[in-house]
Formats: C-alpha cells, sequence, structure tokens
C-alpha cells in the first residue's frame, strides 16, 4: 500500500471512530461532547501539521494558495481549541453568537481567498455562456435552499441584536460566497487543469459548505447540541485539503489528458439541482394538475437537453481529437522546419519573410530567426541575379515548384551561392505563399572548380596536361588560324637523378622545370606536362621560324642552368622536338606525333638540343 492510500485509509477509520464515539456515548453527553472536541482538535491539528510540512517543502507549487488555505486551518483550529476549553475543561456553556464566531468565519474567509487566487491564476477554456448558466442553476438553488431554510428564518428573529443578526447571516452568506467560488472554480476546470489536488480541495470545501449549512439549520431550530452529526464532516473537510496538499502540492504539473469522470460530474451536478429543488417544491406545495404537469415539461426538457449535450459532447470530443491531430502534425512540422540543417523559409505572394529556421538566419546574417520576419526576400539576391528569380514567379503561382541556383549577399556582406527549392503553398486551391528550401552549394562549387582543375592540370606541376592541351590544339585547327608549332622536350638523364635522389627529389626537380617553362613562354601560349619527365610547349602564333628557334634556344639555355634541389645544385639538359602546323599535319594527334619523333632523333644524335620535323625529313631523303 503507498503513502497516498495510508493517508486516505487512516482519514476513513478516523471519521469512523468519531461517529462511532458519537454512537456509544450517545447518553452520555460530557463524554461524547469530551471526545468529539478532542477528535476535532486532534484532526485538525493533524491536517494542520501535513499541510505546514508540505508548505515547506523546496518543491512545492502555488506556495501563496497553499499558505492561504493553512492560514484558514488555523483560525479554525484556533477556534477549535478555544472550544474545547470552554465546553469541555471549564464547562461553560458556548453562546450561540459569540467571540469564537470569529475564528470561524475568518477560516472561511481565507479559504474563499485561495480559491479567488486559484481562479485568478486558471485559465478557463470551457465555453464561457455553459459555464455561466451552469454556476447560475447550482447558486440558484443554493440560495432558493439556503433562503427558505437559514436567511428568511435568521430575518424572521425579531429579538436578535443587530450584532447578532450580523454574524448569524455571515455564515450563509459566507457559505455562498464560497460556494460561488468553488462552483466557478470546478465547472472552469479543463484538461490539465482538473488536477488530483484541486479536486480534493473542492470536494472538501463542499463537504464543509454542506456541514454549515445543516449546523445552522439545526441552530435555527434549536436542534444543534454538541456532538452532532456534522461536526465530523468539519474534520473531514480540513482533512481532504490537508491530504490534497500532503499527497500533491509537491508533485509536477500533469501532462494535458481529459478527466471524463469529472467531466460526467459537471454535467449531472446542475441538473440534479434542479431535480432536488424540484422534488421540495412538490412536497411543499402537493401534487395537482399544476405540479404534475410542471414536473413532466421540466424531464421532457431535461430529457431533451440531455440528448443535445451528448450530441454536443460527440462533437467536441470529434474536434478535440482532430485538433490534438492538428497540434501533433504541427509540431511535427515545426520540428522538420526548425532542426531541418539546410536554410527553410516561407514567403508571402510579396516574397516577405513569413518564417524560418536558425539555419536560414545564421546564413542571412541574423542571429535570431525572427529578425528576418517581413523583409523582402529578394533583397539579400544579387543584382544580377534579381530578374532571373522573378521569372520563376509566374510558375509558382501556377502551383509549379522550381529549382534554382542563385547569388545572395547577407546583411553582413558574405556572398553565398545557394541552391534553391521553391515550392507553392496551396490552400482551398489556391496558392498562399511559398516554402523556400536552400542549400548553401559555394563549398560544391569550389570542388566543381578543383575537379575539373584537376580533369585539366597536372597534379604535381598545375601545368595543363595532355588532354587540356589536345584540346587547344584542337580548337586552333578548328579556327584555322596562322601557323603555330608545338616542341616536344624530354629531360636528358631524369631517370638517373630520380633513381639517385628518390622520387621527392625527382617531384621537386619537375616542379622547378615547369616554372622555368611558364616563366619563358609568351601570353597566349601553352606549357603542359605529357607525363612523366615529358613537356609539350604550344607557340600559338609565329611569323618566321627564327622566332620558333629563338624560344627553343631559350629553353635549352633556361632549363640547362643548375637546378636547387635536395640540397644541391643539379644539371640536366633537355631534348626538344619540333613540328609545324600545317606542314607538318592538320591535326593535333600527327603534330604531337611528328614532334615526338623529332625529339627522339635528338635523343638518339648527342641529346641537349633542339631538331624540327622536316630537318628530320630531309636528312632522311
Amino acid at each position: 500500500m503507498n503513502a497516498g492510500s495510508r493517508v486516505k485509509l487512516f482519514i476513513f477509520i478516523y471519521i469512523s471512530i468519531y461517529y462511532g464515539w458519537l454512537f456509544v456515548f450517545e447518553d452520555q453527553e460530557w463524554m461524547k461532547t469530551l471526545g468529539g472536541n478532542v477528535l476535532s482538535v486532534v484532526a485538525i491539528g493533524i491536517a494542520l501539521v501535513w499541510l505546514l510540512q508540505m508548505i515547506r517543502s523546496p518543491h512545492v507549487r502555488d506556495r501563496f494558495f497553499w499558505k492561504l488555505l493553512a492560514s484558514g486551518l488555523t483560525f479554525y483550529f484556533l477556534g477549535e481549541c478555544l472550544w474545547l476549553l470552554f465546553e469541555s475543561f471549564w464547562r461553560m456553556k458556548i453562546p450561540t453568537v459569540g467571540f469564537l464566531d470569529i475564528f470561524f468565519i475568518a477560516h472561511v474567509l481565507f479559504y474563499s481567498l485561495a480559491i479567488l487566487i486559484k481562479f485568478k491564476q486558471t485559465r478557463l477554456t470551457v465555453q464561457t455562456v455553459r459555464l455561466v448558466f451552469d454556476m447560475l442553476i447550482t447558486m440558484t438553488v443554493a440560495i432558493s435552499f439556503s433562503w427558505h431554510f437559514l436567511i428568511q428564518h435568521i430575518l424572521e428573529d425579531v429579538a436578535a441584536t443587530p450584532f447578532e443578526l450580523l454574524v448569524t447571516l455571515s455564515y450563509p452568506v459566507t457559505d455562498l460566497g464560497l460556494l460561488l467560488a468553488v462552483s466557478t472554480l470546478f465547472f472552469g476546470l479543463h484538461h490539465s487543469q482538473a488536477k488530483k489536488e484541486m479536486l480534493f480541495i473542492l470536494f472538501g470545501l463542499f463537504v464543509q459548505i454542506f456541514a454549515n449549512s445543516i449546523h445552522l439549520f439545526f441552530i435555527l431550530n434549536n436542534g444543534y447540541e454538541s456532538g452532532n452529526i456534522t461536526d465530523p464532516l468539519y474534520i473531514l473537510s480540513a482533512l481532504l485539503i490537508a491530504l490534497a496538499g500532503r499527497l500533491y502540492g509537491n508533485a509536477p504539473a500533469e501532462p494535458e489528458t481529459r478527466l471524463k469522470s469529472t467531466s460526467i460530474i459537471r454535467l449531472l451536478i446542475p441538473y440534479a439541482s434542479v431535480t432536488v429543488l424540484f422534488i421540495f417544491m412538490i412536497f411543499y406545495a402537493g401534487f395537482n394538475a399544476l405540479t404534475i404537469g410542471a414536473a413532466v415539461s421540466i424531464i421532457l426538457l431535461m430529457i431533451r437537453q440531455a440528448v443535445t449535450i451528448v450530441e454536443n459532447r460527440t462533437l467536441y470530443d470529434q474536434l478535440l481529437q482532430r485538433s490534438d491531430q492538428l497540434s501533433i502534425n504541427e509540431q511535427r512540422y515545426r520540428s522538420l522546419f526548425d532542426y531541418y540543417p539546410e536554410a527553410a523559409y516561407s514567403v508571402d505572394l510579396d516574397g516577405r519573410f513569413q518564417s524560418m529556421n536558425q539555419a536560414a538566419a545564421s546564413l542571412l546574417g541574423f542571429s535570431n530567426e525572427t529578425e528576418a520576419i517581413g523583409l523582402l526576400s529578394t533583397s539579400f539576391v544579387a543584382d544580377e541575379d534579381k530578374e532571373r528569380i522573378m521569372a520563376h514567379y509566374p510558375f509558382l503561382f501556377n502551383g509549379e515548384a522550381r529549382e534554382f541556383e542563385v547569388t545572395l549577399r547577407s546583411q553582413t556582406g558574405q556572398q553565398f551561392i545557394i541552391n534553391i527549392t521553391n515550392i507553392p503553398i496551396v490552400v482551398d486551391g489556391r496558392v498562399t505563399g511559398i516554402y523556400g528550401i536552400g542549400k548553401d552549394i559555394i563549398e560544391q562549387k569550389n570542388k566543381q572548380r578543383q575537379m575539373k582543375h584537376l580533369a585539366y592540370h597536372d597534379g604535381l606541376t598545375g601545368l595543363p596536361n595532355r588532354l587540356s592541351f589536345e584540346k587547344k590544339l584542337m580548337k586552333l585547327v578548328q579556327d584555322n588560324q596562322k601557323a603555330f608549332a608545338i616542341l616536344y622536350m624530354d629531360l636528358d638523364g631524369f631517370k638517373k637523378i630520380n633513381d639517385t635522389l628518390g622520387h621527392d627529389a625527382g617531384d621537386d626537380l619537375l616542379v622547378s622545370v615547369s616554372s622555368r617553362l611558364l616563366s619563358s613562354i609568351r601570353t597566349g601560349d601553352m606549357a603542359s606536362r605529357q607525363g612523366g619527365d615529358e613537356f609539350a610547349i604550344l607557340l600559338s602564333e609565329f611569323s618566321k621560324l627564327e622566332e620558333v628557334q629563338d624560344v627553343a634556344m631559350r629553353l635549352l639555355d633556361l632549363i640547362s642552368q643548375p637546378h636547387h634541389v635536395a640540397g644541391q645544385a643539379l644539371f640536366l639538359t633537355p631534348s626538344i622536338g619540333i613540328s609545324v602546323y600545317p606542314d607538318n599535319g592538320d591535326s593535333p594527334e600527327q603534330l604531337i606525333k611528328k614532334a615526338d619523333m623529332a625529339m627522339y632523333d635528338v635523343k638518339q644524335n648527342g641529346k641537349g638540343a633542339y631538331r624540327f620535323y622536316f630537318e628530320h625529313e630531309k636528312e632522311n631523303v
């Protein structure tokens, strides 16, 4: 058995003992009174200790609310202690109206104030009209009974002094005020607000209001004596309120759930109240045609209203279910939107931002996504792209998704290349806005450029490779330009250096040769690495062969200069073969092949020189 069950069992046993005491000592006035007073003081003291222990807890919720309840219980405890002293120990008769009433009235006032504070903190979400009518029905019945059985008799007591009249009237009036507060909060409880502690408190207060009314009725009809059957009800009220604090005062807020049992009780209370009132009316007025007709009419009206309420409840449940589903879907969408790693946003038909996630805000240079709301989205587009972007809008307004690349500039001036996918927001068949997803592809563009560079350039030297060289040759051939020449070069003795000093030294030597080639060619010419230690130089235009010879001699001299690699000076010479367009061929393959053949002749005849392909032909005629 858990702690809550043990406390509830204790309350049940205690109230049973109280009633048992009153029954056992029914004929022994002093014992019945003493036992009842002692049991009341002990029970209220226990309830007060429970509340004070809960209030001292660091985890208590609504501390001020519980302090007000504890203050009311404190006044009640003091009043009961004085009552015990006067009646059971000093054997003094307690007057019907006296200074002890101040404690009991103050205790009700503090309860009312606590409920009022709780009511102000509670957001009522039920339909206001239904709430008001349920309260009015309940209060009308309560006031009718209070007036008939209590207030009317108090006002008819002509022998009472103004003070006695005021004190006596304060009981039904404060009870009605407390009932109004209790019924307002009870009928307003909804979903997560209908917490268990509030149900215990409201039930405890209702028990006290009922006990107060019965107690006052007995007094007015000279039927009250100490140890009355209403006395344990006061104790039950105090213990229920303390139980709420002990069990639930430190508990975390409950999730939003619907309490069907509470809803049914709230539905039945107004009708039960009217039924009880009508029964009393018949009891006092008797049966006749009018009362029977009124009874049948009221019953039919209540049945009709009950059917309507059941139908409304079904519709309300369906609405809640759909609302919950919509809320779940919205949360899923917001999670997808907010935590999507790429920029996500929405704009209205004028192109102004309606929402965006943090990724989009950071991309545009904002610290918070709300800072960009209302700004024109095209204001971040580069001027050269704006016209192209606007061309996509007619398609989007017609419900077509679009994808494009655009250059954006953030508010800090940083520039991005973004791939954007725009999706129309269609509501009831009409485009109301545009969703956008943007991905920064500047890194992707850089990688593409790098891959393209590597496809057409040598990875070691950075020179154009054979593919790039042949592409340039093909363009010159297709353009049918003036004569151009190819100088095909091989490094003499490179293999020996590479094998002796290692591949790292060989690579450094190739880089050194490449830099000298770049420094020796003209603008518009091309130096390329064909593979291994072979290079090719394209002289894109010349007017006479002497110009080609000058370049070849300059290369021989430049490459033959010492290369400082691996901490030492290395010497090597180039062998250069030359072919000329269009004399030696009209395709890149022919020109490269004949330049290579001329270079091979040089290697076979002493190395370290250059030779034209037509010279090669003359020597072999």
